[in-house]
């Protein structure tokens, strides 16, 4: 009967010590190590180093958290636990701090002695953390295309009413033509000399030029305004050709791989950001090869790449610099479509060019860091590279990006 007790107490002592969670039993007073597992040695042992305490578990405890101690030297109970809780702490392992969390239970044993449990769940408390990151990162995606949409809708309205007031107005001119007091002009003309009987001869010709005078202005006036609300027309239709592609992005409807020029696409982002290569008063040098061959792929994608690369570019060059150029080239090489941009702005030095395409990374105040990543992978996912590079700080960049066409 005592061999089995022994081997039981054997086989208890052998589950204790190759326990999944850490144990180590102190003495309640003095906090002196009776016995410790494995994996309590293997979680501790890095405080023990710290500490310099090898064989007493309170150093250990301070360092987790200063009022563990406390609890456990005021604690009056005889049996039960004394403290249970998450305990987040910084401690260094191969030369890095490294943040752990654990789930520490003191409970007293029936013979005074003190267990005390570790359970180091850091790895599940990242995966947590990182999920609700995760999902609220999803939440504030959706969050904005759900506002892009909305702000898309309402642009889209305002355009139809404002273009429905202009084809109003261009009817209207249409309408209100000069055809009768072109008339009444030459009638005049054609009665002068009974005008003049009438009214004299230099009254009766003031009055014919005064009205042909007035019918030549009138003319004039109709045709420039006329002129102008085909232009503004022809905006609104241009505007709302760039609204149906960003419609497309914000809905991800824009997902099957289809025929697209590469040169058109180049031509709609510099329409977009025309303005503001204006407002800077930068120069444009534009060589795009006509013959290029056309790319299967994601026209929305591609479009928000090269967009992105060229608003790198337009930010790049200061307002109040005394050279302002940018140059895009679309050529073949051989099998590969390439587009190389260039540009006269802040530049950036070597540091920084092997950082442009980590995601969060950034050198504007105001940017995400994700605008280059997501580049990146587009141009990669259509078969193609993309590399960035500058002599040094002011002095330029040039992004030049090949497709590999089969």
């Amino acid at each position: 009967m005592e061999r089995l007790i022994s081997n039981n107490e054997q086989k208890l002592n052998a589950i204790l010590r190759f326990a999944p969670i850490g144990l180590v039993e102190i003495d309640l007073r003095t906090g002196i190590i009776a016995n410790i597992n494995l994996k309590a040695d293997e979680m501790l042992g890095p405080i023990f180093n710290f500490t310099g305490a090898k064989d007493n578990v309170f150093p250990v405890l301070k360092f987790i958290n200063k009022e563990l101690v406390e609890l456990i030297q005021s604690n009056t109970k005889h049996e039960g636990v004394i403290f249970q809780d998450i305990y987040t702490f910084t401690v260094e392992v191969d030369g890095k701090s490294k943040v752990r969390h654990y789930n520490m239970l003191a409970n007293i044993q029936i013979d005074g002695s003190l267990m005390i449990s570790f359970d180091d769940f850091t790895e599940r408390q990242e995966k947590e953390v990182a999920m609700r990151e995760a999902e609220t990162e999803k939440a504030v995606e959706q969050g904005k295309y759900e506002i892009a949409s909305d702000v898309l809708h309402d642009i889209g309205n305002a355009l139809v009413g404002f273009g429905s007031y202009l084809t109003r107005i261009k009817r209207s001119l249409q309408n209100n033509n000069v055809e009768t007091l072109q008339r009444l002009s030459d009638f005049f003309i054609d009665k002068k000399d009974l005008f003049a009987a009438t009214l004299g001869e230099t009254k009766a010709e003031a009055l014919i030029d005064m009205l042909s005078a007035i019918t030549k202005n009138q003319q004039s006036s109709m045709d420039g305004i006329q002129n102008a609300v085909t232009e503004q027309l022809n905006i609104i239709s241009h505007i709302q050709e760039i609204m149906n592609i960003q419609r497309q992005y914000v809905k991800g409807e824009s997902k099957e791989r289809k025929p697209v020029s590469l040169r058109n696409i180049i031509n709609d982002c510099m329409a977009m950001l025309f303005a503001s290569f204006d407002k800077k008063g930068i120069s444009i040098s534009l060589n795009l090869q006509e013959d290029v061959p056309l790319l299967k792929g994601d026209r929305t994608k591609l479009m928000q790449a090269v967009l992105n690369i060229l608003k790198n570019s337009l930010e790049a060059i200061d307002s109040n610099s005394a050279e302002k150029k940018m140059s895009l080239d679309l050529y073949m090489d051989a099998n590969v479509l390439v587009l190389c941009v260039k540009d006269s702005g802040s530049g950036y030095n070597t540091q920084t060019a092997e950082k442009l395409f980590e995601r969060g990374f950034t050198t504007k105040n105001s940017g995400t860091g994700i605008g280059l990543y997501n580049c990146k992978n587009i141009i990669e996912n259509h078969s193609g590279t993309i590399e960035m590079k500058s002599d040094g700080i002011g002095e330029g960049s040039e992004t030049k990006i090949r497709f590999y066409l089969s």
